[in-house]
């Protein structure tokens, strides 16, 4: 396991956790194989040299005016670590990593959603199979939005325990843009989701955390190809938001961060619009 990463971005602390990083098919993410190789300048952080893509799992932490803001904590991986009887391992495991760095999951303020694709970290399972808060003084955010289409029915990675954690009322559907702290604010986007949000630290040279708008750093340069996730509801606005995020980043230095991305986990663009690992 790599140590935690550690940044400032103005008046803003980000610490990244991290648990895991895997190779993976590249279709996994939305991406062909010759995509990936023709990236050649993707490994060896982003990519193998057999066209895998790695894809991370870890806990980002911003601190800013004294709150401690959690934002898409290990999510997407539900199948991997919080399904069976290895889920309360892997939490475990998560959980000491966390206090090791010094962050106490009691301290947390808020857990920000992108969306929901998964529960992850968000919650914390019992070996009764019942679910409760991961941060047990904090509130769950999504975009009303979010909230609006998971209340429509259907089926979504983490519903179930989502909405066991709502029945303990401590989720909140809120409008956007909504601040999390000072200079931590919820934007929603939509495209990967309708409710789909980014989290803005607008601080310093900024950062967005991107959700799932970019399942790999290699999304900043190369559209996603063939099939698109089933909850993928406009791809023509999560691509627009995107090369929004990326334009931002390559005129005014804003740092892009992926809950997805294997460490650092979060980028620069070069001039040229590829994207580099942080800290340089």
């Amino acid at each position: 396991m790599s140590e935690a990463l550690t940044l400032d971005v103005g008046e803003v602390h980000m610490t990244r956790v991290p648990y895991l990083d895997v190779p993976l098919d590249p279709a996994a993410v939305g991406l062909s194989a010759a995509q990936v190789l023709e990236s050649s300048w993707s490994v060896p952080v982003w990519a193998t040299e057999t066209g895998k893509v790695l894809v991370g799992q870890g806990v980002w932490v911003l601190e800013s005016a004294g709150r401690l803001i959690v934002i898409d904590p290990c999510c997407a991986a539900d199948p991997f670590l919080r399904d069976g009887p290895e889920a309360i391992g892997h939490q475990d495991a998560i959980l000491a990593a966390l206090t090791r760095t010094g962050i106490s999951p009691e301290q947390v303020d808020v857990v920000a959603l992108s969306h929901l694709d998964g529960i992850g970290m968000t919650a914390l399972v019992d070996e009764s199979g019942s679910w409760r808060p991961a941060f047990p003084a904090a509130r769950v955010v999504l975009t009303s939005a979010e909230l609006s289409r998971l209340d429509q029915g259907g089926e979504t990675q983490g519903l179930g325990p989502l909405r066991e954690l709502m029945a303990a009322g401590v989720v909140d559907g809120v409008p956007t843009p909504f601040d999390l702290a000072p200079h931590v604010s919820l934007h929603l986007v939509g495209g990967h989701t309708p409710g789909h949000a980014v989290v803005r630290v607008e601080s310093g040279s900024g950062a967005v955390f991107m959700g799932h708008l970019a399942l790999s750093p290699i999304h900043l340069t190369t559209r996603p190809s063939g099939d698109v996730p089933p909850q993928h509801s406009d791809e023509a606005a999560a691509i627009r938001a995107l090369a929004e995020a990326a334009a931002e980043a390559a005129s005014s230095g804003t740092l892009l961060v992926g809950p997805l991305w294997p460490y650092p986990g979060v980028v620069g663009l070069q001039p040229d619009g590829r994207p580099r690992p942080l800290p340089a």
